[in-house]
């Protein structure tokens, strides 16, 4: 098997479910098909304009559609993760935007045609996708699974934990913290890995355990329970694409 064809199996089915896990992408049925679209574009380049390419992106926007509106509203914008969200608010692409223009800019005025082979190189290196595509599964598809692996625990941890009424409630920071941490946390044991540094990704977990200890040694409402499952759970998720992609990245043959 090519791994032109590889890119596509991979590729596309990660587009229209990896907005699944981004709070800020899957409230809305707009933005979510129109990110997944857009990876799924980066993923087909080298088809492109043969029809098929076109098919498969309808049919990539058509399973968007159907995720997003079977999977998506059920779940809504978790009130406890509004910061979250607001992450990926369309002020905060201005910065990476001017940085990304500025760049493209002195590549095309400093050598236009080196910069235009460089970026059609970056387009249809199978490598980039299939990495770029195991990141995604590992960062966010995988959060999104750590949360419906969790949903039953949090809330009745939610329920035990309430507050008296004018308190803050320290769960609704936890569950909001502990989404990002998550990211973060597989980020690093996904780059790690793929580094061929597998046992320096126990560093991310020692880190994580030691700033829990204090909860976790009070056994606080069943907490050490929730955290041990939601951190194996994601160390899973973290491990699996990553090794997975590693295999595919020697398995497949060019071309």
């Amino acid at each position: 098997m090519t791994a032109n064809v590889v890119r596509l199996m991979v590729g596309l089915p990660v587009g229209a479910l990896f907005p699944l896990g981004v709070p800020g992408l899957r409230d809305s049925l707009r933005v979510h098909t129109g990110v997944g679209l857009a990876y799924s574009a980066f993923v087909l380049a080298p088809v492109f304009p043969q029809w098929r390419s076109w098919v498969l992106l309808v049919l990539t926007g058509a399973a968007c559609v159907g995720l997003r509106s079977r999977l998506g509203p059920s779940r809504g914008a978790a009130p406890e993760t509004p910061w979250i969200s607001s992450m990926f608010a369309p002020r905060h692409v201005v910065i990476p935007g001017l940085v990304v223009g500025l760049t493209a800019a002195v590549g095309l005025l400093a050598g236009p045609r080196s910069f235009g082979g460089y970026l059609g190189g970056l387009l249809h290196d199978d490598r980039v996708v299939l990495i770029s595509a195991g990141a995604l599964t590992s960062i966010f598809i995988g959060g999104a699974i750590v949360e419906q692996v969790l949903e039953p625990h949090t809330g009745k941890l939610r329920l035990k934990s309430s507050p008296p009424p004018g308190e803050p409630s320290e769960l609704r920071a936890l569950v909001g913290a502990g989404m990002l941490i998550g990211w973060l946390e597989r980020a690093i044991v996904f780059s790690f890995v793929m580094a061929g540094q597998s046992t320096a990704a126990v560093l991310a977990l020692t880190a994580k355990s030691v700033a829990r200890f204090p909860a976790l040694s009070r056994n606080e409402e069943g907490f050490a329970e929730y955290f041990l499952v939601g951190t194996l759970t994601s160390l899973v998720m973290a491990l699996g694409p990553a090794l997975a992609t590693h295999w595919l990245l020697g398995a497949v043959s060019p071309g």
